[in-house]
């Protein structure tokens, strides 16, 4: 009774606030045919660019409109990874950096595909020689608190400053991988002993350090 008393005293504002209650539910629904709409579209463009000539130009062009138009999609998100490594395995490594580093991007709120980009990006770096790049970005990786994969992040850091020459900086994060991994980590944790005592053994560094 006393709610039927209240929309009797304040039927001006009972309107109002169905009105609004209305509009947000028209707003949400609309925002969610929109996205449907726009991800069916993204998958289409995409599969239609798969069936291009592997690696054509035609494919490339097709693959960097799906990514453009539709980035924020899991198909345009696809596209970016598609058209990375399709750059990384011809050799256009800034292409493939680019790529790699948008996908990143775009990928901020789908933690460990944020990762794997990242990863692919330090691997482009890698690959064009800049491994001073690649332990940068192998440590930001491994600083993402979503990272689930940390110790494999630090694994392919220290084995980059291995190629820098840098031994007491990856012999480091190789203990540190060490101390820090669980029964998950296993194959990790050995791969990371088998670098430390390679570079005990190559007299990298003092046995002490190990």
């Amino acid at each position: 009774m006393q709610v039927i008393t209240w929309v009797r005293e304040n039927w001006k504002t009972s309107i109002e606030i169905v009105a609004v209650a209305i509009v947000a539910v028209a707003v949400i629904l609309g925002a969610r045919a929109y996205w449907t709409s726009r991800s069916t579209n993204g998958a289409d463009a995409l599969y239609a660019a798969e069936q291009l000539e592997a690696g054509s130009e035609a494919q490339l062009k097709a693959l960097a409109e799906v990514a453009d138009d539709y980035g924020r999609t899991a198909a345009g998100k696809q596209a970016f990874m598609r058209l990375g490594d399709l750059y990384l395995s011809n050799q256009a490594y800034d292409k493939a950096q680019g790529a790699f580093r948008d996908l990143a991007g775009h990928s901020r709120n789908t933690p460990m595909l944020n990762i794997a980009a990242l990863h692919r990006l330090a691997d482009a770096q890698l690959a064009s020689g800049d491994s001073e790049a690649a332990v940068g970005t192998f440590l930001k990786a491994a600083a993402d608190p979503h990272n689930l994969l940390k110790n494999t992040s630090r694994l392919r850091a220290g084995e980059c400053l291995e190629r820098e020459g840098k031994y007491d900086e990856a012999a480091s994060l190789y203990r540190q991988v060490i101390d820090e991994s669980g029964e998950d980590d296993l194959a990790i944790a050995q791969r990371s002993e088998e670098r430390l005592l390679w570079l005990i053994a190559n007299k990298h560094i003092a046995v002490s350090n190990g």
